[in-house]
């Protein structure tokens, strides 16, 4: 069954992590140490193999911050593969399925398990112009030693569903998780690139300026001697 076509429940048990968000299509690895967690991860295997990715809040109040208080946007994610090891911890590939709500949270024992509702994106005719500014935008971060690599790029040529080409490429390039979590949070898909391609564009300039500056201190050394 294609990852289209998946129902998302409206209840479902959730890790909510600090730091962390996932984007629908993307992959992320993870390791489940923690009992409570690899109790979700035992149950959620024998049933529909979902469940969702958090982010924890970290501006809270000091009393509230064992409550691990989410964003209300997060991801439900099905695990791909599960592997146990001996020491009862496991790895697991997550892909991230569909944005969804947080409205409430209705159990914390043994684990955490919200009840949500799923996000539908947006998808304008005019995300195609971002797409290859984008494009040209990765091809540039490339050159320049920034985190587009040839896989990367080779990875998202082929992608013809705009929403996976850019929740994917987000995953991937953006570095900062304040920026992730709002790309997550925004319905236009058209936002979402845009908000992309500048983070993309202003890690160039960085880049450019570093680049350039570090040429001229190696002709200075070079004159010098």
């Amino acid at each position: 069954m294609s990852e289209k076509n998946i129902e998302i429940p409206t209840s479902l048990p959730a890790m909510t992590l600090r730091g962390v968000v996932l984007f629908p299509s993307a992959m992320m690895p993870l390791r489940i140490f923690e009992e409570r967690y690899r109790q979700m991860l035992d149950d959620v295997l024998v049933q529909d193999r979902m469940f969702v990715i958090a982010r924890e809040r970290e501006d809270v109040l000091a009393e509230e911050v064992d409550q691990e208080l989410p964003y209300n946007i997060a991801t439900v994610g099905l695990v791909r593969i599960s592997k146990k090891h001996d020491d009862g911890t496991s790895f697991v590939l997550l892909q991230g399925l569909h944005r969804v709500r947080i409205n409430s949270i209705s159990q914390e024992e043994p684990y955490r398990i919200l009840d949500i509702e799923p996000l539908d994106t947006v998808v304008e005719e005019t995300v195609s112009e971002v797409r290859t500014q984008i494009i040209k935008s990765l091809e540039t971060n490339s050159k320049l030693g920034g985190l587009a690599s040839e896989e990367i790029l080779e990875m998202l040529s082929p992608l013809d569903d705009p929403c996976s080409f850019v929740d994917i490429a987000a995953h991937h390039i953006c570095r900062d998780t304040d920026d992730k979590q709002d790309m997550l949070e925004q319905e236009s898909l058209h936002k979402r690139a845009q908000l992309l391609l500048g983070i993309i564009n202003a890690e160039n300039e960085k880049l450019s300026f570093f680049n350039q500056t570090l040429g001229e201190k190696g002709q200075d050394d070079i004159d010098s001697n």
